[in-house]
């Protein structure tokens, strides 16, 4: 059968129509477990190294500033800036077609760009920055007192129990932990900036303008200097399921300050 210009133009819109309504509005046809990224999110790190190795010297201006320009560009969107119209202050979830506000300030403090995100100071270690994948429409099980499992840390698990505050267990909870003994005594303490963890008014994504994925700054206080110190960060919700292989949920990475 032959198509005049005119047929096949008329094809060709119908077909797009039939596409649109199919997909619906920013929505992929294919979600979760029937897409190709799944429904277990990745967790990534900035800034990145070959090997997962972030190894500078404190003397090196060079090289730190390398550093600190590629958190510059990961995290420009996140400083604070005119805000698109579908962005609004929310304490717990956005209203219907709003996302909630993220914005790198002083909350993130000393891991902010005013303060090179603490990188190339002689008594202070570095800021590091996790995010998950986005996924659409994930939404994180989020633990409570009755559903912990085994493998989170003891210290989590008794924070989760005696919290009397709901707004704080409304998060994908993170942590950065040594890998084995000889790091435990080598890491030193880690805080977790703007809290320990991704707020469950993020999720789930719905592909609408303005949505930006939180990220959590974790500052390494004192790490020992002079040695490796390997690290392993996960994330904490029921339906996440820790994937080494392919940094589902988990991932690791080494530290060398020179």
């Amino acid at each position: 059968m032959k198509f005049s210009a005119k047929r096949l133009g008329v094809f060709t819109a119908t077909m797009f129509v039939i596409c649109l309504k199919t997909l619906g509005d920013n929505a992929p046809k294919w979600q979760l477990d029937q897409s190709l990224i799944g429904s277990n999110p990745v967790l990534s790190l900035k800034p990145s190294f070959s090997d997962n190795i972030i190894v500078y010297k404190t003397n090196d201006s060079r090289g730190i500033s390398l550093l600190t320009q590629q958190l510059d560009i990961f995290l420009a969107p996140y400083f604070p800036n005119k805000k698109h119209e579908n962005v609004q202050e929310c304490k717990n979830s956005p209203n219907e077609g709003k996302v909630c506000d993220f914005v790198i300030d002083e909350r993130f403090s000393p891991c902010t760009r005013q303060m090179n995100y603490s990188y190339g100071s002689s008594d202070r270690g570095p800021c590091i920055f996790l995010k998950l994948q986005k996924i659409f429409g994930w939404k994180p099980e989020l633990y409570n007192s009755t559903n912990l499992p085994n493998e989170m840390p003891q210290y989590l698990q008794h924070l989760i129990k005696t919290t009397r505050r709901p707004d704080t267990l409304n998060k994908i909870w993170l942590t950065c932990e040594p890998q084995d003994l000889e790091d435990a005594e080598n890491i030193g303490p880690r805080m977790f900036f703007p809290e320990m963890g991704f707020h469950g008014k993020y999720f789930p994504f719905r592909n609408a303008e303005g949505y930006l994925s939180p990220v959590v700054a974790v500052f390494f206080e004192q790490p020992k200097r002079g040695v490796l110190i390997k690290v392993e960060c996960k994330v904490w919700a029921r339906n996440i399921h820790h994937d080494l292989k392919n940094n589902k949920g988990v991932i690791r990475f080494g530290l060398l300050i020179d």
